[in-house]
């Protein structure tokens, strides 16, 4: 399949318009190209993106550290409370629903502390791995884990 260039059909009808009108008119082509954009733009300085780079990096960083943190005690709770589950039999309902909570809050580490070591390298790619686990798996962990900043985007997501 050819590729079609929708803007050169545009140029030519412009340029044989002004040619036809009469004759002694100087034209530039230039100026009907689309790519030819002049104007008083604020430039972005090198220093700013590299910095904004750097301090986006940093602060996925400080958060997998705590997310790190938040994981190990997740992990600690989980191992207590199944410890404690298996000495009762599993004949304690309070402790039981612990236990899932408490494991729900263990994959619910796992799973940021994955897309956080991604955003280190990629912040949209492992913004984008988190915000799709909470979506498709996790709905009730918007309200818990999600910033309360991007929380009205997510309930716009949901049916």
């Amino acid at each position: 399949m050819a590729i079609y260039n929708i803007f050169d059909y545009n140029e030519k009808e412009m340029e044989e318009k002004l040619v036809s009108e009469g004759p002694g008119l100087k034209i530039d082509p230039a100026a009907f190209t689309t790519n030819h954009i002049t104007g008083d733009f604020p430039k972005e300085s090198g220093k700013s993106s590299i910095f904004s780079a750097l301090a986006a990096r940093f602060f996925f960083f400080l958060l997998l550290l705590a997310d790190i943190v938040w994981g190990a005690y997740s992990l600690l709770a989980v191992t207590i409370k199944l410890a404690l589950h298996i000495i009762t039999f599993g004949l304690i309902s309070a402790l039981k629903k612990s236990l899932a909570r408490s494991f729900l809050s263990l994959k619910r580490s796992i799973v940021s502390a994955i897309a956080l070591m991604i955003a280190i390298f990629s912040p949209a790619l492992g913004i984008m791995f988190s915000c799709m686990y909470f979506l498709m798996y996790d709905k009730t962990g918007v309200d818990e884990v999600v910033p309360s900043s991007l929380r009205e985007q997510f309930r716009l997501l949901f049916p």
